[in-house]
C-alpha cells in the first residue's frame, strides 16, 4: 500500500507515495477515519467525494515528452 505522511496545521499537507500500478483513492471531506485514504464517509458530506489517483506502469507514447 501507498506510503504517507500528514503535516497538520492550519493547512493540512500530505505526500503520498505511490508506485508503478498502484491505485488509491484520497479523501477530500476530511471525514476519513483512515484519512488520507477515502473510507466512504464523503457520502455523509455533500459535495464532496474522493479523488483516485493510478500510477501507471509506463508512460503512454503519446504523452512522452510532454510536460
Amino acid at each position: 500500500m501507498a506510503d504517507h505522511e500528514t503535516a497538520w496545521g492550519d493547512h493540512p499537507r500530505t505526500t503520498v507515495r505511490l508506485r508503478p500500478g498502484e491505485r488509491v483513492t484520497l479523501c477530500r471531506c476530511f471525514q476519513s477515519k483512515n484519512f488520507p485514504f477515502c473510507d466512504g464517509s464523503h457520502r455523509k458530506v455533500a459535495g464532496r467525494g474522493p479523488v483516485t489517483v493510478v500510477v501507471l506502469q509506463e508512460e503512454p507514447s503519446e504523452s512522452r515528452g510532454v510536460i
